[in-house]
């Protein structure tokens, strides 16, 4: 499973609480989906889509360092920056299907679909960001670590 040590080794520069036993049952990419103890990667910086997130179960976020954080965001709610969202999340995947984290029985389900609500809601992501989560799903499934949906 996804602990916050793990994405700190990854992912050094944070804000918020460290607490190395955060456990992350969910990775998601659409701030509409309902992921208790959820990681969320944002692929899109409108307003409101942190608070969403947080709303529907993230525990901590991965955010781009040159993007304001928004003042809504708790100071305990642990950050961690990085350069390119979509390069992050990435790594995460291919170090995660690397790692010892996937040996456990617990495993972190990943959601990266992002194309039927985002459509619903009238939003548009580059093809490009699109192919790179079906990859990332793909690679999940060939490889069976975590769960993608």
């Amino acid at each position: 499973m996804l602990t916050y040590r793990f994405l700190k080794k990854l992912f050094p520069v944070t804000r918020g609480i460290e607490d190395d036993t955060i456990q992350f049952q969910h990775l998601f990419v659409h701030p509409l989906q309902a992921a208790a103890k959820g990681l969320f990667v944002p692929l899109r910086y409108e307003h409101k889509e942190l608070q969403q997130a947080i709303e529907n179960g993230a525990v901590a976020a991965l955010w781009k360092k040159t993007v304001p954080l928004p003042a809504y965001v708790p100071n305990q709610f642990p950050v961690f920056f990085v350069s390119s969202p979509l390069q992050a999340l990435t790594e995460i995947v291919e170090t995660y299907l690397q790692s010892d984290e996937m040996e456990n029985d617990k495993m972190t389900r990943f959601y990266l679909n992002i194309e039927g609500a985002h459509i619903e809601e009238n939003h548009s992501y580059h093809i490009a960001v699109i192919d790179v989560l079906k990859q990332l799903e793909q690679r999940l499934q060939e490889e069976g670590g975590g769960q993608s949906c």
